[in-house]
């Protein structure tokens, strides 16, 4: 698929009306996969797409463009997947899109198994942006398979998970394709440069983080890493929220790093907070290209990183933009806290290395371009 992403330029529309795309996703809730969603609905050409967007859940954190119209099939239980499908199916057929496009992989599932029932068959692009191996397991592996198989084209985050499609999934290599995230570097420059909402103190160096509190992104072991700054000028900002922060408040009390660590719960505005700190720190287990590492790094703040599936590797190059250390290692993400805390000029200069390489890898216009570029080029097959 490398020559499709690497086209430019545009096929045109279909029959002389612009091309129908049905754009499908569970809710914008608050995510990395959800504000690039939006991002990217926000972007897509009008002149050469006639966008539709759909919905399980009316649960916004971003916004949603005022001129698209939006379709509704509900799914807010596990039993609610028969009536999820079926009423896919039916807008489908009634919408008659040219194409359609899915993202998130229970997302995906669901759209390729209504697209198997759908009497009108558009094309159908789907996006992954998780590790397949640990979300799509056991039972949901075989439906995954057979479900999934049905696409024109799978597109994966980064190059891992594209990789990791092609083994778990068992797709073909010549329908697997890579696009990395919509990213919109000018707005984000531009809402870093506000004014933030708390007092940053000063001599103090601040690592932040920020994440839904869930197993996945292991905020334990930062709290444990962290921990070898006890005593020291340094502060761990917390931004995010979800079942897990009773528990990471309780560690922290333990570890007996409170006094050092501010919580300060889902921010609309993250970016001020990533150009106030020293440093971000992602302490996943597993991600797709997370989005808070280009983030922060787009406004100058190196990160210190697991070296997990997928992603951070092909964002950090070690000790020249940022950090990586193995996954779950306490030690070592410890040590490289530590070493930043008594680099301040290593800090600044890993800081504009990882701004610059953002600014050459990731530009809004650009990616949204490639977008354009493949679903035009499915459906013109």
């Amino acid at each position: 698929m490398s020559d499709v992403l690497q086209r430019t330029g545009s096929i045109g529309s279909r029959g002389g009306r612009p091309i129908r795309i049905l754009l499908t996703i569970s809710d914008l809730r608050g995510g990395g996969a959800e504000r690039e969603f939006s991002l990217l609905v926000q972007h897509l050409s009008r002149k050469r797409f006639e966008p539709h967007l759909c919905f399980w859940r009316e649960n916004f954190a971003y916004s949603v463009p005022p001129d698209l119209p939006v379709h509704w099939v509900e799914k807010t239980k596990p039993w609610h997947v028969p009536k999820t499908v079926l009423g896919l199916r039916r807008l489908v057929d009634e919408l008659k899109p040219d194409i359609v496009f899915s993202q998130l992989h229970y997302v995906n599932m669901l759209t390729g198994t209504a697209l198997a029932l759908t009497r009108h068959r558009p094309r159908w692009v789907f996006r992954l942006v998780n590790d397949p191996k640990r979300e799509m397991q056991g039972p949901f592996a075989i439906w995954a398979r057979r479900a999934l198989r049905g696409a024109d084209v799978a597109v994966g985050c980064c190059d891992g998970v594209s990789a990791a499609m092609l083994e778990h999934l068992r797709l073909s290599k010549e329908r697997v394709a890579t696009l990395r995230n919509v990213v919109d570097l000018e707005a984000i420059d531009r809402a870093s440069r506000e004014p933030l909402p708390i007092e940053r103190p000063e001599n103090v160096f601040i690592v932040v983080h920020a994440g839904r509190f869930a197993p996945q992104k292991n905020q334990a072991m930062l709290l444990k890493a962290f921990a070898k700054l006890k005593g020291q000028r340094a502060m761990l900002w917390m931004l995010g929220e979800g079942p897990g922060e009773g528990e990471l408040r309780s560690l922290a009390d333990s570890l007996e790093i409170s006094p050092q660590v501010k919580w300060l719960g889902f921010q609309d505005n993250p970016y001020t907070f990533y150009r106030a700190a020293d440093c971000f720190a992602l302490s996943s287990d597993h991600e797709g290209l997370p989005n808070a590492v280009i983030e922060a790094m787009a406004c100058g703040t190196p990160a210190v990183s697991t070296r997990c599936p997928y992603g951070p590797d092909e964002l950090i190059e070690d000790g020249v933009s940022g950090l990586l250390t193995p996954v779950g290692d306490v030690g070592s993400f410890g040590e490289a806290l530590a070493a930043l805390l008594n680099a301040p000029g290593r800090v600044r200069e890993m800081g504009e290395l990882a701004r610059r390489r953002t600014l050459r890898d990731f530009d809004t216009r650009e990616m949204c371009g490639r977008y354009e570029d493949l679903f035009e080029e499915v459906v013109s097959r």
